[in-house]
């Protein structure tokens, strides 16, 4: 296995480690973890580049005016209150669905 999360964490961790004393499960704990969350945020980072979302597409660069997208329903959508509820929300062409899940 390569780990290379582990191996670029491992200098940093290993040298806290010995100032601070830690036991070794507890640095192999560490250094896993390191390697957990890196794999995680590149996996992410592939999907979103295999998926070609568009990007650069940011609620400042978003022109109302242009929207078939009641505005009550633009300024709803755009509090993100519904990701909070964990409510689900499909766009497609000019029809807007939000289901609660």
């Amino acid at each position: 296995m390569r780990l290379p999360y582990l191996r670029k964490a491992a200098p940093d961790v290993l040298a806290t480690a010995r100032a601070q004393r830690w036991d070794p499960a507890e640095v192999v704990r560490v250094l896993l973890q390191e390697e957990v969350v890196g794999r995680d945020a590149a996996t992410r980072r592939m999907r979103r580049k295999n998926a070609k979302f568009p990007t650069g597409k940011t609620f400042s660069s978003w022109r109302p005016e242009e929207s078939s997208i009641p505005e009550a329903t633009q300024n709803a959508l755009t509090t993100l209150e519904w990701v909070h509820r964990r409510e689900n929300l499909a766009v497609s062409g000019a029809v807007v669905i939000v289901g609660l899940s």
